[in-house]
C-alpha cells in the first residue's frame, strides 16, 4: 500500500513540476477553450444564416397567400381569412379594403398582421369576442351574421355588421372567412 501511495505522490510531484516549469495544463486549457469557442462561433453563424433563410421563406409565404387570394383584392368590402391551428385562428389574408378601414391598428402594414392571431393584434376584450365568434363558425359550419363592437381610427365606438363563414380545405385545414358588410356609429 505504501508503494502505491508513494508512486501516486511521485507522479503528482512530476506533473506539478512540469506545470510549474512549462505551464502545460494552462496551455492545454487555453487550447481547448480556443477550439471550443471557434466551433461555437461557426455554429452561431450557421444559426444566423438559418434564421435569415426562414425569415425570407416566411415573407415569400405571406406574399403567396396574397396571390392565392387575389380574387378578393378588388372587393370593396373588408375581407379576411384565418386558418385554425390548435386553439388559435391565425390570419392568413386581408384584402386592401380591410387595410384601408382597419389598418390604423397595425400601421397599414399587411405583413404585421399575417401570421398573427386576434390576441396579438387587438385588445384582449375585442380579441376574445372575435375568437368566440370564430370558434362558433368553425365548429358549427353555419354562416354567422353578427354585430361586433369596435373602435375606429378616431377612437369612436362603432358597430360592425359582420358575416363569417367556414371552409374546410383538404379535409384538414379549417378556414374561417369574414367580411364587414357595414359600419355604424354606436349610440
Amino acid at each position: 500500500m505504501k508503494k502505491i501511495g508513494y508512486k501516486a505522490e511521485s507522479i503528482l510531484h512530476k506533473v506539478s513540476n512540469l506545470e510549474k516549469k512549462h505551464k502545460i495544463i494552462t496551455y492545454l486549457s487555453l487550447l481547448f477553450l480556443t477550439t471550443s469557442t471557434y466551433f461555437l462561433r461557426t455554429e452561431n453563424q450557421q444559426i444566423k444564416l438559418d434564421y435569415i433563410t426562414i425569415k425570407e421563406r416566411n415573407q415569400h409565404l405571406k406574399e403567396n397567400m396574397i396571390i392565392f387570394n387575389r380574387n378578393y383584392e378588388n372587393f370593396p368590402q373588408p375581407i379576411w381569412q384565418k386558418v385554425k391551428r390548435g386553439n388559435r385562428f391565425i390570419i392568413q389574408y386581408i384584402n386592401p379594403a380591410y387595410v384601408k378601414k382597419f389598418g390604423h391598428t397595425f400601421k397599414d402594414d399587411i405583413y404585421q398582421v399575417i401570421g398573427k392571431d386576434n390576441f396579438d393584434i387587438w385588445p384582449k376584450k375585442t380579441a376574445q369576442i372575435f375568437y368566440e365568434n370564430d370558434v362558433a363558425v368553425s365548429v358549427t359550419g353555419i354562416e354567422l351574421e353578427i354585430e361586433e363592437d369596435f373602435v375606429d381610427k378616431n377612437n369612436k365606438p362603432t358597430i360592425l355588421d359582420v358575416v363569417k363563414w367556414r371552409s374546410i380545405r383538404d379535409y384538414k385545414d379549417t378556414l374561417v372567412y369574414g367580411m364587414v358588410r357595414g359600419i355604424r356609429e354606436k349610440k
